[in-house]
């Protein structure tokens, strides 16, 4: 529960963040960002293996009109767990206030007809066992992907950090992340090293690969009961910063 209670603060410190950037400096009240969804749609996930224990949170179509007088359409879809348990209530208001502000941009963009924030807005949920991953993605029209990642034991009623989810699968935390670092350093070894890389390449590596970024990675389980990570890979071209999905190497 401890370990809950921090990731909720952390998301509700970005969130502040982030309305002071986009809003010129106005926070965001406190009341906005940690809403409850009591009772859930009743619609079941069609981006799902997890039956009715995911449903949709929120679902809305959105288009708009280019200067070609191209007409383009996009789907944005946010996930809520499906349990009347004050962790899952906790999430689904959590995932709500993460994506609000998408949804209230999109609605003024479709109104004035200008480009949708989002290029996409979607998620998969995974039941293995006892435990549900929440992976939801979005993508904005410079084709730049984010992911958040929500892990669930529906057996107990509780939120898995990393650690509660490796202890439920019975996996030294250490190892296990000692593995993902070394998956991190050749899946970035092989995009970001070349003849003529940029001088700064050993600093980026360290950003991507040092303890304190592979440990900030997210843990999940795909379809497949397969272990998983979302993280974060940092260049010196782009936007600087990326997001990938890891296969994490396990014994089990």
């Amino acid at each position: 529960m401890k370990s809950f209670k921090i990731l909720c603060l952390t998301v509700l410190l970005c969130l502040s963040f982030c309305a002071c950037q986009g809003k010129g400096g106005k926070a965001a009240d406190a009341s906005e960002l940690t809403p409850e969804l009591t009772v859930p749609s009743t619609q079941p996930s069609t981006a799902s293996n997890a039956g009715d224990a995911v449903v949709v949170g929120r679902e809305e179509t959105y288009s708009y009109t280019d200067q070609n007088n191209s007409t383009h359409t996009t789907v944005y879809r946010i996930p809520a767990l499906n349990f009347d348990t004050a962790e899952a209530r906790q999430i689904n208001g959590i995932i709500n206030s993460m994506y609000s502000d998408a949804f209230n941009t999109a609605e003024h963009a479709q109104a004035t007809q200008q480009q949708l924030p989002l290029a996409s807005l979607d998620y998969s949920a995974n039941l293995n066992d006892d435990v549900i991953s929440l992976l939801i993605k979005s993508e904005d029209q410079t084709h730049t992907v984010t992911y958040a990642v929500f892990n669930y034991n529906k057996t107990t009623g509780q939120h898995m950090d990393n650690t509660a989810l490796l202890e439920y699968l019975q996996l030294d935390y250490d190892q296990t992340f000692a593995q993902l670092k070394a998956a991190l350093e050749d899946d970035y070894y092989s995009k970001f090293k070349y003849e003529n890389f940029p001088d700064d390449y050993y600093y980026q590596l360290e950003l991507t690969v040092g303890d304190t970024a592979v440990q900030a990675s997210s843990l999940y389980l795909n379809e497949n009961g397969e272990l998983f990570a979302v993280c974060t890979e940092r260049a010196s071209v782009g936007k600087g910063e990326f997001q990938v999905l890891l296969k994490v190497q396990t014994d089990n």
